[in-house]
């Protein structure tokens, strides 16, 4: 059974760590709503897929983030797994923590990156 750690997060209007592609709003606005940038402790950017919790694909070997949709905020950040019954675990217990979105990075190309990418993601948090 995969465990999953939830924490809260604020987030705030001066340093958001999320934020909507501005250029993809001006040409096309639909694709702003489904694509953010996530930025780490290192200041890398994290191009991700935004999905409502209860419409997350059943992704493996990404990067997953919960996220309170209102504050941004957030609520859990870690790998989708095996997919399967480990990520639907993981999007319950995250939406029950207060996750109504789910961020996904898709471009990490291996176990050590993703890792990277966590850390770096969850280094700002």
């Amino acid at each position: 059974m995969t465990q999953v750690a939830i924490r809260s997060h604020s987030s705030n209007a001066e340093n958001r760590l999320c934020a909507p592609l501005a250029a993809l709003g001006r040409e096309a606005p639909h694709a702003a709503s489904r694509f953010r940038r996530w930025v780490g402790a290192s200041g890398r950017s994290y191009l991700v897929s935004v999905y409502p919790i209860d419409q997350c694909p059943d992704y493996v070997d990404a990067v997953v983030i919960a996220v309170e949709g209102r504050s941004g905020a957030c609520v859990w950040i870690g790998e989708a797994g095996r997919g399967g019954e480990d990520l639907a675990a993981i999007l319950r217990a995250a939406a029950a923590a207060g996750a109504s979105e789910v961020h996904v990075h898709l471009l990490a190309g291996g176990i050590e990156e993703r890792a990277t990418a966590i850390k770096d993601l969850d280094g700002r948090h």
